[in-house]
C-alpha cells in the first residue's frame, strides 16, 4: 500500500462518525483477539476485514495503518481511560503517574508480541505513543504546566524540555537492556534520582 498523507483532525473525525460505536468494538475486539492468535507479526488486516466482513479500505479509512489499528484494539480491551491527576505537589503527581503508566502485559492479556516488535518497527512505535501513551504523556505536561504555574518548577528550566522523552525512556529502557518490562517502583526511583532534581533545580547558578 502506497504511503498517503495523514488525514487531518478534521478529516478523521468524519470518517469516525461512519462506523456505530458498536460496529468499532467489533472491529477492534476482532483485531485484538487475532493478534492474541498469531501474534502482531502474522496479524494482517485483510484477515481483520475477512473475520468481520469489512472492506479493507474502510479499515484503513478509519485506522491508516495496521500499527495504529492494533494498539487501538490494545488501548480499548486492556487499558482504563486515566484519570485527572493533581495531588497538590510536584513528586505525588509524578508518582501518581508512574502508577498510571501501562504495564506491557496488562493482567489477563496473552503476549500480543506488540512490545518486542516495537523495537524494530517505527510506525508500530509512532503508533504507541500517538495512541496508547498519548493519555500520560499529555497527563506529564499538565503535571508540569501546573507546578510551572504554582512556582515549584522554574519556566526557564532546560528539564521541561527533556521530561517527555525521560518518561519513554525510563518505561522502555528496562525492556531494551534486559528484556524486562519497568515497574512502576523502577521508574519512580529513577523519577527521584533524575527527574525531579533537574525539574526543582535553581537554574538560576
Amino acid at each position: 500500500m502506497s504511503k498517503q498523507t495523514p488525514p487531518t483532525p478534521a478529516a478523521r473525525s468524519v470518517r469516525r462518525k461512519r462506523l456505530t460505536a458498536e460496529r468499532e468494538r467489533e472491529i477492534l475486539d476482532a483485531t485484538f483477539e487475532l493478534v492474541a492468535e498469531v501474534g502482531y507479526d502474522h496479524a494482517t488486516v485483510d484477515e481483520v476485514a475477512r473475520r468481520t466482513r469489512s472492506s479493507t479500505a474502510t479499515l484503513y479509512r478509519q485506522w491508516d495503518n495496521k500499527p495504529t489499528l492494533v494498539i487501538t484494539a490494545l488501548r480499548t480491551r486492556k487499558y482504563p481511560p486515566l484519570p485527572p491527576i493533581d495531588t497538590g505537589d510536584l513528586r505525588g503527581d509524578l508518582v501518581a503517574l508512574a502508577r498510571r503508566m501501562p504495564p506491557p502485559h496488562p493482567a489477563g492479556a496473552p503476549t500480543l508480541g506488540i512490545w518486542q516488535a516495537v523495537m524494530s518497527d517505527p510506525a508500530l512505535a509512532q503508533a504507541l505513543r500517538d495512541v496508547l501513551l498519548a493519555p500520560y504523556l499529555k497527563a506529564l505536561h499538565t503535571i508540569l504546566e501546573r507546578h510551572v504555574e504554582r512556582g515549584a518548577i522554574r519556566p526557564d528550566n532546560p528539564a521541561l524540555e527533556h521530561a517527555e522523552m525521560f518518561l519513554l525512556g525510563s518505561f522502555f529502557i528496562e525492556k531494551l537492556f534486559n528484556g524486562e518490562e519497568a515497574t512502576a517502583q523502577q521508574l519512580i526511583a529513577v523519577m527521584d534520582a533524575l527527574l525531579l532534581p533537574a525539574l526543582t533545580a535553581d537554574t538560576t547558578r
